[in-house]
């Protein structure tokens, strides 16, 4: 629950409370002066403009590659996240917009870039675990069930990395191919890197626009909000997992 508190939303509503209460206790221009606040960080976090500029700095550092350009691993290792869980109206999990992982992954194994997919995802209690949703969709998908490995234990990215890293080692494996939303890499490549493992990225479901948009840029929009919101929860998870000390600085 407290990663809400990073929300560009939830910060927005929380300095409008407070501005509510200052007008209520006759302290009208601190109470004008926090209702500016919620409204222009939640303008400012809604643009294009800024949530690019979030995602460019998370995403710089791992840019595109070619299939062909990809190395070979031993295995892949393929991170929850990419769907809604089960629905009552569908035989298959409903997918959301990370869901370029799960393809993203299925062309790597199509490519023969490795020969087994381990699928980290767990689930909220009652439900289905997200890698037996993800399992599903990649049989469909044309991968054989042979290939697929389940780690259905997880909850969050260091979960992943630390259930997964058992997995391959019990297998003897060591070098992967970690398939994630790319501004999510920098943060997941830390933790199984801290696992011992060998780490090559493998980045999809780019965030930052690189084509004009329809609407300006300093508009505000939904997307651009879910944008920010993406790339804020990274940046402070990053450097939560720093001072935790489960991942090490770059270069050490």
């Amino acid at each position: 629950m407290l990663s809400l508190l990073v929300y560009p939303l939830t910060q927005a509503l929380l300095l409008g409370i407070l501005s509510l209460c200052l007008w209520l206790l006759r302290c009208g221009r601190a109470g004008v002066t926090a209702l500016a606040l919620a409204l222009g960080w939640l303008y400012l976090c809604s643009t294009a403009l800024v949530a690019d500029g979030l995602m460019a700095s998370l995403e710089r550092d791992y840019p595109p590659r070619a299939l062909s350009a990809t190395p070979e691993a031993e295995a892949i290792v393929l991170l929850g996240g990419a769907t809604r869980g089960d629905t009552h109206m569908s035989t298959l999990g409903d997918l959301n917009q990370q869901a370029d992982r799960l393809v993203h992954a299925a062309a790597l194994y199509q490519a023969e870039r490795a020969p087994l997919v381990v699928l980290s995802g767990g689930g909220q209690p009652g439900a289905r675990p997200e890698a037996e949703v993800m399992r599903d969709i990649l049989l469909v998908m044309g991968i054989p069930e042979r290939a697929l490995v389940l780690e259905r234990g997880s909850r969050n990215t260091h979960d992943n990395a630390v259930k997964s890293a058992r997995l391959l080692q019990d297998r003897g494996l060591r070098t992967v191919l970690l398939v994630t939303s790319a501004f999510h890499m920098r943060r997941a490549e830390a933790l199984f890197a801290a696992q011992g493992l060998q780490v090559i990225p493998a980045p999809t479901d780019y965030q930052r626009l690189v084509i004009e948009p329809v609407l300006p840029r300093w508009l505000p929009t939904v997307d651009g909000l879910a944008r920010s919101t993406h790339a804020i929860h990274e940046h402070v998870g990053y450097w939560v997992y720093r001072l935790q000390g489960r991942i090490q600085p770059p270069g050490v």
